[in-house]
């Protein structure tokens, strides 16, 4: 998703020259409101996925769409690695419509809070 790109780690070179050799062994990070998992180098990311809302990725192309859903991460630290456990809460409300942004607007946030802001 665009927005992700645009708000998204901007220097992740900078990251990874200040991890590499450590004893990092996991990034975590959130505020995308998405589950997201990946690699930085070879050290795991976990995004864990929004407290209240997530984003729906049914959306038209170009817009955003949130929905209630809330979660949460456990994460377990193991000797052979994490393990990333997703916690969803019962909610009777889950999947109702939170916000919905069209192209032009999805533009003016990613303007406002995007590189250069």
């Amino acid at each position: 998703m665009e927005v992700q790109q645009a708000l998204g780690l901007q220097n992740p070179s900078d990251l990874v020259d200040t991890i590499r050799g450590s004893d990092v062994r996991l990034i975590l990070c959130g505020h995308f409101h998405l589950q997201i998992f990946g690699f930085l180098e070879t050290v795991p990311v976990w995004v864990t996925p929004g407290v209240v809302s997530r984003v729906d990725l049914t959306a038209a192309p170009r817009t955003e769409r949130a929905v209630r859903g809330a979660s949460a991460t456990l994460v377990q630290l193991g000797a052979h690695g994490p393990l990333f456990h997703t916690l969803h809460a019962r909610d009777p409300q889950a999947g109702e419509t939170v916000y919905e942004l069209d192209e032009q607007q999805l533009r003016s946030v990613i303007d406002e809070l995007g590189p250069g802001a």
